[in-house]
């Protein structure tokens, strides 16, 4: 039964993997869990593998550690649930991957900022359908530094340092009670500043020691 599960963890492991591969999407690394169920199986290396038909649970009053010097797998038929009165903290050294095969993602903060930068490279983002923002009590602000630019059908406005301009291949119409043109006018806007950031881990392995940089 015990062989069963991994195998089954596995299984779930590969198809999501292809999944989030179809859609370019990070892809888990199903080679370490494949070497560890052979591992097990034939008992061809030490290691250990517990089973309880109704469960286990691990607890402690202080902390509770898992470590690993290769890949840390969590697998389940079902629901995962990962709870924290206070912070939850996820970091990585590389990348991190973050996919939902059927009924989408939902980023809620019920108080305090929501805060999304890619500090040192692109923002993108895409939908087949509609993109909606809104700002139910406050103001919707766009900024950028060398030109701002909307298209649709053909049509666009660019907005930048050097003016405005508006271009279609068809009319353009104004509809208003009062145009007024005036003098020159412009807006400081207040730019981010983004600056790299180095992490540098000594590992001390069992035989010998390893000193990784994982700088950009």
């Amino acid at each position: 039964m015990a062989i069963t599960q991994l195998e089954n963890a596995l299984s779930i492991a590969k198809a999501l993997q292809n999944a989030a591969t179809q859609s370019e999407a990070h892809r888990a690394d199903t080679d370490s869990q494949e070497q560890l169920k052979a591992n097990l199986t034939q008992l061809t290396q030490s290691g250990l593998l517990a089973y309880a038909q109704e469960g286990i649970a691990l607890t402690s009053p202080e902390n509770i550690q898992l470590s690993t010097a290769n890949s840390l797998t969590l697998t389940s038929e079902n629901q995962t649930d990962i709870n924290g009165l206070k912070n939850v903290t996820l970091s990585s050294g590389e990348a991190v991957g973050v996919f939902a095969q059927k009924s989408g993602m939902k980023l809620f903060a019920n108080q305090g900022d929501i805060e999304l930068q890619a500090q040192n490279a692109n923002l993108n983002m895409a939908a087949k359908q509609d993109v909606k923002v809104d700002s139910v009590d406050g103001k919707v602000t766009i900024t950028a530094k060398d030109n701002l630019t909307l298209i649709c059908g053909g049509s666009y406005i660019k907005i930048s340092s050097e003016g405005i301009e508006l271009g279609t291949q068809d009319n353009v119409y104004f509809k208003c009670n009062v145009m007024q043109k005036m003098g020159p006018a412009s807006i400081d806007d207040n730019k981010l500043k983004f600056s790299k950031s180095d992490v540098d881990v000594a590992l001390r392995r069992l035989i010998g020691s390893d000193h990784i940089n994982f700088s950009g």
